[in-house]
């Protein structure tokens, strides 16, 4: 009897987290690079619920530079802190046919790219919480220039100083 017993819980160790979520439900946050992404819709969500932004990392499977950022800045402790500070982080695929919901409309991943008008990867999408776009960024970012752009839009200095005056400034401490 014990021997069934250690059985049957062995294997519903195994198989629980697969038949968690019916297959092809769509996850609110999945924990990846050492951050937790959110799903588009539940972003939005969150960001109106608490004042925060959007961050949208668009990304190719093929991208070297998408897997540099995944594995050179994501991963850093102060990277995730600010990101965890100020946004509701969401990965886009370009190419994918994943549907989303933006703004109450339905579309794939890939459509959304189009309207956003991602044509490089990676992009980073900044959003207010309301879905209007305070700016995108294509390419790689070093680790430093990367964490000063999260401030910069995360504490709504663009609304008064360009990125390059901020830059020198925060180099300065001033």
């Amino acid at each position: 009897m014990n021997t069934v017993k250690i059985l049957f819980v062995a294997i519903s160790l195994l198989i629980g987290p697969m038949t968690a979520s019916p297959i092809g439900a769509p996850q609110n946050e999945e924990k990846k690079d050492g951050l937790t992404w959110y799903t588009l819709e539940k972003a939005q969500q969150l960001a109106k619920k608490n004042d925060k932004k959007v961050l949208i990392f668009a990304e190719a499977s093929w991208c070297p530079y998408c897997k540099q950022m995944k594995r050179e800045v994501f991963p850093k402790a102060d990277i995730q802190n600010t990101m965890e500070k100020f946004y509701y982080p969401v990965k886009i695929d370009i190419e994918s046919s994943e549907e989303v919901m933006y703004d109450g409309r339905k579309m794939t991943e890939k459509q959304f790219s189009r309207e956003m008008r991602v044509s490089s990867t990676p992009t980073f999408i900044f959003m207010h919480a309301s879905g209007s776009v305070v700016g995108t960024q294509p390419g790689y970012i070093g680790h430093d220039v990367y964490k000063a752009l999260l401030t910069y839009i995360g504490t709504d200095s663009f609304k008064n100083v360009g990125f390059k005056k901020y830059l020198e400034g925060t180099k300065t401490g001033s």
